[in-house]
């Protein structure tokens, strides 16, 4: 009983928040969003490029470029773009935009921006590491800006989807940790209040911002389980909410809208080659491979929802670099069982894997099902639960305490295979994976302008990738986003609700 009543305790807590949140005149908008956790590093936009800050920073922030419903950019802040020379892109940039603070946003904004990244302390942040192949960035005029790369860069208009563009000036005088309490952006909201003990934030409309909101108020709400996500959805203390999977039946059965959307990812779970003992079975690619077959990953994606279909590559359909002639590895754990034999390991060997909990929809069902899959060729697998700002410490540093370790092949920002081939190559900041004749092929293709030679030598990668196993693939990932029948207009965007589209009726 001792685990109900920390939930009821976690229930009270939360609600008491949610009332309080909601605590508004009737004829406000105010939209009361619940998520697993806030940011550690709040308004600061570069710590991270993924879940959960990407939930609040799309909501103040802008980039120069988006990407559309199909995962195309589209005009942001640049309302155009061409490449001019193989190293230089041109961004020419929307007319009369303005920070909320009133500082107009320009061409020089743009440069200080991307000249702070490129500091040392930018360097600290993950945006400003992979943003380091920007050499130059120079101001034509008011409204037209140019990028230099150290090498031809074809997807700089995917990659500048990542980078929020900040109020430089005002992050200068304030310093990073004091900004990140207080940030200016361009955005369609305003942070307003930061509630440490209730462990909420309240946004309010941007009534300059370029891309005005129909909602006056944005109220993030952090509630760590699901269930009790669910249970504030079904109570009415908050309006929209990510979900998982043990919570569709009752939300649908309650006249709760969800939806199913790509989340850009192969969800997998990642070897640590480079790091690990000189004799860790992991580094050998009958091991890694003998992983793979060990897993059905057709009966783990038959658990998940629609469209979490079963992988084998670093591309999920839809992403830039996805081939579809690749099947998944089979289940076949006798297979498994001979390489393991084959590789020295017949008796099998002890495995620890660090992994988050309540990430994303399936991920404990999936860490859990692995895990048993694994046990049965005989590696003893052992889960260690990290949190996230530790899980974010080791994904940069390679600090890893185990052999493998939750991390999904991620297109999500680029909705394109490149830095997701990045991060599994020599070229990574500190690399848990290097196989020096993948990465010299990688980084041939991926100065490519040519789409169609792109696309074909990314296709081959992703057969190379297949056969060296630095994961185990399983399933295309999906977000899942739950909704109360009074919200109206909820479209999914980069794996964000579009906040200033939704509107509420009176309930």
């Amino acid at each position: 009983m001792r685990w109900l009543l920390a939930l009821c305790a976690v229930a009270c807590l939360a609600l008491a928040a949610c009332s309080d949140a909601g605590s508004s005149a009737d004829d406000e908008q105010v939209l009361r969003v619940g998520v697993a956790s806030l940011p550690a590093s709040l308004g600061n936009p570069y710590r991270g490029n993924g879940r959960p800050g990407s939930l609040l920073w799309h909501a103040i922030f802008d980039g120069l470029t988006r990407l559309d419903f199909d995962g195309d950019p589209e005009p942001a802040l640049a309302v155009e773009w061409a490449l001019v020379s193989p190293n230089v892109w041109r961004f020419t940039l929307r007319e009369g935009v303005r920070y909320s603070n009133g500082r107009p946003f320009d061409a020089d904004a743009v440069v200080e921006v991307f000249e702070w990244l490129a500091t040392p302390e930018g360097r600290r942040n993950l945006i400003g590491i992979e943003m380091r192949d920007i050499v130059a960035v120079r101001a034509i005029d008011a409204l037209t800006v140019e990028f230099e790369t150290a090498n031809p860069d074809p997807v700089l208009p995917r990659r500048l989807v990542t980078v929020n563009i900040v109020e430089p000036r005002a992050l200068q005088e304030m310093g990073l940790d004091a900004y990140s309490r207080a940030p200016v952006g361009t955005g369609a909201f305003v942070m307003t209040r930061w509630d440490q003990r209730r462990r909420h934030l309240t946004l309010e409309r941007n009534s300059d911002s370029w891309r005005a909101s129909s909602l006056d108020r944005l109220v993030f709400l952090e509630l760590p389980s699901s269930a009790g996500r669910t249970q504030a959805l079904l109570s009415g203390d908050v309006d929209l909410a990510l979900i998982d999977l043990e919570e569709m039946d009752r939300l649908e059965r309650g006249g709760f809208p969800i939806l199913s959307t790509p989340s850009m990812q192969v969800k997998a779970y990642t070897f640590r080659v480079e790091g690990s003992s000189e004799n860790s079975p992991i580094r050998d690619v009958r091991v890694r491979q003998a992983l793979n077959y060990a897993v059905d990953k057709g009966a783990i994606s038959a658990l998940l929802p629609g469209g979490a279909v079963p992988s084998g590559q670093p591309a999920p359909r839809g992403v830039f670099g996805h081939d579809p002639s690749i099947e998944p590895y089979p289940y076949d754990p006798e297979r498994a069982r001979a390489l393991l034999a084959e590789a020295g390991w017949p008796e099998g060997f002890e495995l620890t894997m660090e992994v988050l909990t309540d990430a994303a929809p399936g991920d404990d069902l999936m860490t859990q099902a692995v895990a048993e899959y694994w046990r049965q060729v005989g590696v003893n697998t052992r889960l260690r639960i990290v949190t996230l700002p530790e899980y974010l410490n080791r994904l940069l540093t390679n600090n890893w305490r185990g052999d493998a370790f939750a991390l999904s092949w991620n297109s999500f920002q680029y909705n394109d295979i490149t830095r997701a081939m990045n991060d599994f190559s020599c070229g990574r900041f500190v690399p848990y994976f290097c196989d020096e004749a993948i990465t010299a092929e990688f980084q041939a293709a991926r100065v490519l302008h040519d789409e169609d030679a792109r696309l074909e030598a990314y296709h081959a990668l992703a057969r190379a990738y297949r056969e060296a196993a630095p994961s185990v693939f399983l399933v295309e990932h999906r977000d899942l986003f739950a909704y109360g029948p009074h919200v109206e207009g909820v479209q999914i965007r980069h794996r964000v609700p579009v906040y200033e589209e939704i509107t509420l009726q009176r309930r």
